[in-house]
């Protein structure tokens, strides 16, 4: 009886620990059993844990992440830029000059200049001044053209972000020339008391070759020689007003003879003094006064010129008559009819252009770079080069 009890008892167990799976530990098993099923538990146990760590550490690692990205949202505060203005606009002879400067409270690092493209009607990038203020020169301009500017300033921060003010109002400008009256009162000048048209860039620099630029419309010419400062000054007469044109450097001598005068008569070729020749002469006196070029040793000749008496023009230093170089005695011969006054003093009061200035030749250099029928010499040596034009013969 008492062995069937305990195999009952035995069998009881042994259900209750396959329900139970590892919740209990077999009583009857041996010491090594017991402690490795001791092992087992504790390592699934420990499974366990490591498991709910690992989810605590996504949960941590979410909440994290979720925090830094609220963080990163900061709200800057406002920078406020100046405002610039283009203060004035400055038309030359080749480039636009633009004064900039910043105005009111607020902070810049310095100013954008903008320019409008015609083709596309496009504001484009033209400069960036890293001032408060500054100018800006733009060379890429040509003559009767208008161009259109605006600009900016800008501001960089501590952290290298640029911030950007208002543009200004923009600004049209034109590359053109305005025609200036002018009364001369300096009674040492040789046209005192006349008055003179005189055409002026934007910057009001004298136009020293106005005909390039404006048709002019001249009942006749007068030139002024001036012996005193060698050279000569064309004015075209426009009713009682004179319009200064052209100056020449020349050389007169001693025996070129005060007062006003008449041309005469004028030649393609003239033999002169030595005898020499000359181009393009226009007669000023009855006893052999010439305009002429820088005569030649050979008849019909423009490859064998006095380099020397090419050097020293701009010095008194002929026989009498007034040398030119070749473009100016053809200048005179093209556009000064027989009969154009010529005034020749030595007064060094006001004129309205400088005394032109000229290169030096050396030895071989036996003809004139300005002479038109010679162009191809220059050519040839590779030693000047200008405009070709027809040539009047």
């Amino acid at each position: 009886m008492r062995l069937f009890i305990r195999k009952v008892l035995s069998a009881a167990l042994a259900s209750t620990m396959i329900l139970t799976g590892s919740l209990f530990i077999n009583t009857n098993a041996s010491a090594a059993e017991r402690k490795t099923a001791r092992a087992a538990e504790d390592s699934k146990s420990a499974v366990a844990v490591s498991g709910s760590a690992i989810a605590d550490t996504g949960s941590a690692i979410s909440g994290t992440k979720a925090d830094t990205g609220s963080a990163i949202v900061v709200h800057h505060k406002k920078i406020h830029v100046k405002d610039v203005r283009i203060k004035s606009v400055m038309p030359s002879r080749k480039s636009v000059l633009l004064s900039l400067s910043s105005k009111g409270k607020g902070s810049i690092s310095g100013i954008i200049v903008y320019k409008k493209k015609k083709s596309t009607g496009k504001w484009v990038i033209k400069a960036v001044i890293r001032k408060k203020s500054g100018s800006l020169e733009d060379t890429r301009v040509s003559f009767n053209k208008s161009y259109s500017y605006r600009a900016r300033a800008f501001y960089k921060d501590s952290k290298g972000r640029n911030h950007y003010g208002k543009y200004c109002p923009q600004v049209k400008v034109r590359v053109s020339i305005h025609k200036d009256i002018y009364k001369v009162t300096d009674k040492n000048s040789p046209v005192y008391g006349k008055t003179l048209i005189l055409y002026r860039y934007g910057n009001g620099e004298l136009v020293t070759d106005p005909e390039k630029h404006v048709k002019i419309k001249a009942d006749s010419y007068v030139l002024y020689v001036n012996k005193a400062k060698d050279y000569v000054t064309a004015y075209a007469v426009a009713g009682k007003k004179l319009i200064p044109v052209k100056s020449f450097i020349c050389s007169p001598g001693n025996a070129t003879p005060l007062g006003t005068h008449k041309t005469l008569a004028k030649f393609r070729w003239h033999e002169l003094m030595g005898p020499c020749w000359g181009q393009w002469c226009t007669r000023i006196t009855n006893n052999g006064i010439y305009f002429h070029s820088i005569f030649s040793s050979k008849p019909n000749s423009n490859s064998t010129i006095s380099v020397r008496a090419y050097n020293n023009l701009g010095t008194t230093c002929s026989h009498g008559c007034v040398r030119l170089t070749a473009a100016s005695a053809k200048w005179i011969y093209d556009n000064c009819k027989v009969g154009t006054t010529v005034v020749i003093h030595s007064k060094t009061g006001y004129e309205p252009f400088k005394k032109p200035v000229i290169g030096k030749l050396p030895a071989w250099h036996t003809w004139d770079p300005t002479d038109p029928t010679a162009q191809k010499l220059c050519k040839k040596h590779k030693c000047h080069s200008y405009a070709t034009k027809k040539i009047k013969k």
